[in-house]
């Protein structure tokens, strides 16, 4: 991949992760209950993170080699209809959000990494499906935990 592609891929990527830093926090101002506030103010903060992984990439730094858990995964997520924001949202369909935008995010660099010849750049994009993969793992368990309760 030549140094012109590289960026322009990083910086998309970038972009996604202001994006989604942005909605969360959008979202965390529109809603109403303390707790689901809360909750996508750290969906924003996670959100920020991954952009600074991205942008430490993009101005010649390394991410940081990881172990992370491949099989974690309910794939609740791919089952459930992606919610419409709305200012009384109910927590299940907050987490529900929250869970669709994780897959959707793991889905993307998953893509990325799968068409990239690139190999340290195919890592990077691994690395971050899987950091995307574990936010949707914990989302989905807190989904399963609100959505069925009668599980618990």
């Amino acid at each position: 991949m030549d140094l012109e592609k590289y960026k322009q891929v990083i910086t998309d990527a970038i972009q996604n992760e202001i994006d989604a830093k942005e909605f969360y926090t959008k979202i965390a101002a529109r809603v109403k209950d303390a707790y689901l506030r809360e909750l996508f103010e750290e969906f924003s903060i996670e959100e920020a993170k991954h952009e600074k992984i991205l942008a430490d990439i993009l101005n010649g730094g390394k991410i940081e080699s990881r172990n992370f858990n491949f099989d974690k995964d309910f794939k609740v997520a791919e089952t459930y209809e992606m919610p419409e924001v709305n200012d009384d949202m109910n927590l299940k369909d907050a987490i529900g959000l929250a869970m669709k935008n994780e897959e959707l995010a793991m889905k993307s660099y998953t893509n990325l990494a799968e068409n990239c010849e690139d190999p340290d750049l195919k890592v990077v994009f691994l690395d971050l499906a899987a950091m995307e993969r574990e936010h949707k793992f914990k989302m989905e368990e807190s989904f399963i935990q609100v959505a069925y309760p009668e599980a618990w």
